[in-house]
């Protein structure tokens, strides 16, 4: 009964799309191409710009008008995984998981086209490129990104005499600083309700488990991609001190005390509303947070730096990129969007707008002094992470065998050793066997996944032999970023 159910509601989601997608390009006089992407409002101000934007390339139909429109369909990660594999996914669609979808098979390989119209990999960030192909074709151009680091209320650490963090701390000195902060900030208050950060068993504190495990040479997933590798001292080490952090010295709030605080959450959530209030010094963020800090009454004075780190230094990299879906029935009016996205009209918008890094690192360039004067409070944020976004920043761990929507299994380790469900050992070991079940599920359903997979896994046995015996190792045996980047700067790459 449980299968007949999902079986008809899924049929019943495939025709509600159908007939509005229909519907729409019954009304217009154009072809209508339809986009997937998020509720954020400044999608709509997008399509507008790239309606005017196709007038004044030339792109326009018989009556002067656009050559096509473009409609937003506002949707999660899991419904457009739904409507891609069933054939209803409209044109384009916004996705952080451009390998996963690829491996699929239902994106149309833009590599060719993309070097023709200007949207190839080489006009945006280079970190990004694992995020936007799969096999060294590209299936992905970003709408924006981001390179996550901490966000500073300058205005907070002044109110309790401190100065704001340095640029480059350890975990040491993260702590110290952090219990001076909430010492100073909860003097002779009946509780403590000011802390140093946001909750660390979080999506954000997960970006900075990250950060930290990687600048200690290590990664979720192997060189190939091919399994989780997480029961190690680097993981254990960052577990036991989020935990310490959290409940020996309360540097960040416990899952009670966060649902205690009496926050507006708006855009972002009460992450962004705590911060904005004085209530947490420093939060885990992209850019894109600037939207809400806008709208916020009085201007707070900001600053940012990296996340604590050991001897390597990076930041996780995230993209919201658009993909070609292999049924589209416009994909030649399509690509036009992708030559907009990486058009100065469009980056100028996500710049001015704050909604994350603009995919085009030459236009950032140009326009960040402006940005920055126009808002002073912000300080430098903008050339940091743009900086940042350049230099150190690498994907998120990601497999291409583990598909879109699959839990957090680190999160989901990391909340069941703060609240007591199982001891570190216990908790690492299940998140490291939860990634590899989905991996091999993932080859048990896809045999293209599986041959794949078998010829990453030859390489991964010569890449570990190799590594036994203190031999350098061919940089193109290697998928993973991190480990790329990690080798390059050790000198351990042929």
């Amino acid at each position: 009964m449980k299968r007949l159910f999902l079986i008809l509601l899924g049929l019943l989601i495939a025709a509600s799309c159908y007939t509005m997608l229909t519907a729409e390009r019954r009304r217009a006089d154009v072809p209508v191409i339809a986009w997937r992407s998020d509720p954020n409002p400044q999608r709509y101000e997008q399509i507008d710009l790239f309606h005017k934007w196709l007038i004044r390339n030339g792109h326009l139909s018989k009556s002067g008008g656009p050559a096509c429109r473009m409609t937003l369909d506002t949707a999660e990660n899991q419904s457009t995984l739904i409507q891609a594999v069933s054939g209803m996914a409209g044109d384009i669609f916004d996705t952080p998981d451009v390998p996963g979808y690829a491996g699929l098979g239902v994106l149309t390989d833009i590599t060719d086209i993309a070097k023709q119209g200007g949207f190839g990999l080489e006009n945006t960030y280079p970190g990004l490129a694992a995020l936007l192909s799969r096999n060294g074709r590209q299936y992905g151009y970003p709408c924006n990104a981001a390179a996550f680091a901490m966000w500073i209320n300058a205005d907070t650490f002044a109110t309790y005499g401190m100065k704001p963090p340095p640029d480059n701390w350890t975990p040491d000195q993260f702590e110290a600083i952090g219990c001076e902060f909430v010492r100073r900030a909860n003097a002779g208050r009946a509780r403590q309700d000011v802390f140093f950060t946001m909750s660390l068993d979080s999506d954000w504190g997960i970006m900075m488990l990250t950060s930290l495990v990687r600048s200690r040479g290590t990664d979720l997933y192997n060189e190939t991609q091919t399994r989780a590798e997480i029961d190690n001292e680097a993981f254990r080490d960052a577990f036991r001190r989020f935990r310490k952090w959290t409940y020996e010295d309360h540097l960040a709030p416990t899952a009670a005390e966060v649902a205690s605080m009496n926050t507006d959450a708006g855009y972002g959530g009460g992450d962004y509303s705590n911060f904005l209030a004085g209530k947490y010094a420093t939060i885990v963020m992209g850019r894109y947070c600037l939207i809400r800090f806008r709208e916020f009454s009085r201007r707070i004075n900001l600053t940012l730096c990296r996340m604590p780190a050991y001897e390597f230094k990076n930041l996780p990299l995230t993209v919201r990129a658009a993909v070609l879906y292999r049924g589209s029935g416009n994909p030649e009016l399509a690509r036009l969007f992708f030559e907009f996205l990486s058009d100065e009209e469009y980056n100028r918008h996500i710049l001015e707008g704050a909604d994350g890094l603009p995919p085009n690192p030459a236009v950032a360039a140009a326009e960040i002094p402006r940005i920055r004067e126009k808002y002073p409070n912000e300080g430098d944020c903008h050339e940091r992470e743009f900086e940042w976004a350049q230099t150190i920043a690498i994907p998120r761990p990601f497999s291409p065998f583990v598909k879109a929507g699959t839990t957090d299994w680190l999160r989901d380790a990391l909340t069941r050793y703060f609240n007591g469900r199982c001891n570190l050992e216990e908790a690492l070991r299940l998140a490291e066997s939860r990634y590899n079940r989905e991996i091999l599920l993932s080859c048990e359903a896809n045999p293209a996944a599986r041959r794949e997979w078998e010829h990453r896994e030859q390489l991964q046995k010569q890449i570990d032999e190799r590594k036994r015996s203190g031999r350098k190792i061919p940089a193109e045996w290697i998928t993973n970023p991190f480990h790329l980047k990690y080798y390059r700067e050790k000198d351990m790459l042929e």
